[in-house]
């Protein structure tokens, strides 16, 4: 999972990276709240691994527009995930996130453009998709009345089209208020982030807590991606992994390895905190607290999954 931290210069954007990571360029956001605090404390495990987002400092933003070069600008981010835009800090200027938003929306504008010339003469000639056509005109009306790509109406099928293209408006943003001891953040920037629909965190990246920050941040980034977080904990690992919200336990079983997605019969199931209160594994067996699931169970955030498969048939 690899999210962007944009911003305009001297808004904070690298404090904040190397702060939370201590990278420089790009860093791992390691996940370190009270559950997994909790698995950790109690079994004691010999390796400790947690889920981590990887965050990337770039300065695609602050170029874009300067060089007329936007289109290869744009291709230096179609490979984000999500984007957190820092704003405020030395700058003391919170609204340039609506400013991002019109760059984003020219970009795609013509990107969109050139896209539905070619494909309207594929289409003429028999040789183009009449219903990614209409995709694209549809999100070409929404982009020319000012509304990104990410709060369109969109279908499911629809937006895994447009997801094809990298459009950066279609994926999820958050801005980070960077603020000093002096800052005044005027209501009118709240009411255009509620407008753009736009979440949005509070702090000061350079003097508040740093684990503070990184739960905040890391729990608002599993907001906005749709992603849940399940534990395999033992005395050997405790390890966090990050899943799509809506994946079955299979899709978990390919996560830790993909032959036990191959070879998957069984997972036992508990909530974290279940597991911890009636003594791990062996204390929640003879409680009969585990659950015994099947291929189509859907992974709540918090399981602890622990995965019964098949041999492995050479």
């Amino acid at each position: 999972m690899d999210v962007y931290i944009i911003g305009s210069p001297f808004t904070g954007k690298t404090t904040l990276l190397q702060r939370l990571t201590g990278g420089k360029g790009v860093g791992s956001l390691k996940l370190n709240d009270k559950r997994f605090k909790a698995l950790v404390d109690f079994f004691k495990p010999k390796k400790i691994t947690p889920p981590f987002i990887n965050l990337h400092d770039s300065d695609v933003l602050g170029k874009m527009f300067s060089y007329g070069k936007e289109r290869s600008l744009f291709q230096q981010l179609v490979n984000a995930d999500a984007f957190v835009e820092v704003v405020g800090g030395l700058t003391e200027n919170f609204t340039t996130f609506t400013d991002t938003t019109l760059k984003f929306l020219s970009i795609e504008s013509e990107v969109l453009e050139g896209n539905i010339q070619r494909l309207k003469k594929e289409v003429s000639a028999g040789k183009g998709d009449q219903k990614v056509l209409e995709v694209l005109e549809k999100a070409y009306k929404i982009l020319s009345e000012g509304v990104p790509l990410n709060s369109g109406d969109f279908s499911d099928e629809e937006r895994k089209i447009l997801k094809g293209y990298g459009f950066l408006s279609l994926k999820p943003r958050l801005v980070v208020l960077n603020i000093t001891e002096n800052s005044k953040i005027e209501d009118s920037v709240y009411e255009e982030l509620q407008s753009q629909n736009l979440p949005y965190l509070v702090f000061n990246v350079l003097k508040d807590d740093v684990d503070d920050i990184t739960e905040k941040l890391f729990h608002k980034l599993l907001e906005i991606l749709r992603l849940v977080v399940f534990f395999t904990p033992s005395e050997k690992e405790v390890r966090g992994w990050l899943l799509e919200k809506g994946s079955t336990v299979v899709d978990a079983a390919g996560k830790i390895h993909k032959d036990l997605a191959r070879t998957f019969v069984r997972a036992e199931v508990i909530n974290w905190e279940d597991l911890i209160k009636n003594g791990g594994w062996k204390g929640a067996r003879e409680k009969n607290l585990i659950r015994l699931e099947g291929k189509d169970y859907v992974v709540k955030d918090g399981d602890c999954i622990y995965i019964r498969a098949s041999a492995i048939k050479s």
